[in-house]
């Protein structure tokens, strides 16, 4: 019997409720965890946050909130590399006094095997989630782009319950127009929102989950499909200007940009999908500078940072 398609008496009577939320890189999948969080702010809350990178970010994003947080990165939670893990701290969470669990996936995650997942799940720890869905989140500005190069997206849409279309104020109508018939052929039964900054009616999205009877296919999530991730580290004090100069010309060389870095004019945290780059203040100290960098141009990207680097800050050292 599936976990996904029929709920057994044990998942039906265990009131822990789990959600997953899929999304591209950039997507918005933490800007919407966070409107979750202050939408349950009266709920006994868990969070699991898969981060693709080895260091995490997303984490510090949330870490005033209160409830409990399990954090994996370096990999996919639906890949061999971090699947055993995902099964580990899920089981955790069973035992733990909880009322909702939100599994933050990778940007890159195929949930293909979420149904072999919680049925292990539910072998090792005696219990059972009540699995309500997932939300998928659409980036309205590069979605088209992404979609034809990126085999997860069409898998993260297949399994939705219910899709949010972020970022719908910098898309056109007729591109927005486009997205809807390119959603509606991949999962016909979804309606999605359109919103900016994941402003959805959370109670009534998430009261709406409803499992469906879906045709589980293998996760295309493997050790030799993962992209190419950096980390740039340093503990110098790095000049404003010429640390964005760096940012706009690397960003061409990857999906996703995030961290903090030290400069000049402060601390700052660092975000950029594609070709679009923001650093926002950050009013917290960090230890030093730390940034991620998943790679649209494979193993180039090593090489790609050295080089624009060097062009922004010379000799001036630091950790990759």
């Amino acid at each position: 019997m599936s976990l996904l398609n029929n709920q057994s008496a044990i998942g039906q009577e265990n009131k822990m409720k789990l959600i997953l939320l899929t999304g591209f890189l950039g997507a918005g999948k933490t800007t919407l965890l966070k409107r979750l969080l202050k939408e349950y702010d009266d709920t006994k809350i868990g969070v699991l946050m898969n981060e693709f990178g080895e260091t995490s970010i997303d984490g510090q994003l949330i870490h005033n909130e209160d409830f409990d947080l399990i954090e994996l990165t370096n990999g996919s939670i639906f890949c061999a590399c971090l699947k055993e893990n995902f099964i580990k701290g899920l089981a955790e969470f069973l035992n733990r006094d909880l009322e909702i669990v939100f599994v933050e996936s990778s940007g890159v995650a195929d949930p293909s095997n979420m149904d072999i997942i919680l049925e292990t799940v539910t072998k090792i720890s005696g219990a059972a989630y009540h699995y309500a869905g997932s939300i998928c989140i659409v980036d309205a500005l590069y979605f088209l782009r992404q979609f034809e190069i990126i085999p997860a997206l069409e898998k993260q849409l297949y399994y939705a319950n219910e899709v949010i279309i972020n970022k719908t104020d910098l898309q056109t109508p007729e591109i927005l127009a486009e997205i809807d018939q390119k959603i509606g052929t991949i999962n016909p039964d979804i309606k999605p929102y359109h919103t900016s900054f994941c402003q959805v009616p959370i109670r009534a999205m998430v009261s709406g989950l409803k499992t469906k009877k879906m045709a589980l296919q293998d996760s295309t999530n493997t050790w030799e499909s993962r992209p190419k991730t950096s980390v740039l580290k340093t503990k110098e004090v790095l000049d404003y200007e010429k640390f964005n100069t760096f940012i706009q010309a690397i960003k061409f060389s990857t999906h996703r940009i995030k961290g903090f870095v030290q400069t000049t004019q402060g601390v700052f945290e660092v975000s950029c999908v594609n070709d679009f780059a923001v650093m926002n203040p950050w009013h917290q100290p960090i230890k030093e500078t730390e940034v991620v960098f998943i790679s649209a141009v494979g193993i180039r990207m090593t090489s790609d940072l050295l080089r624009c680097w060097k062009d922004s800050f010379g000799d001036l050292p630091i950790q990759i």
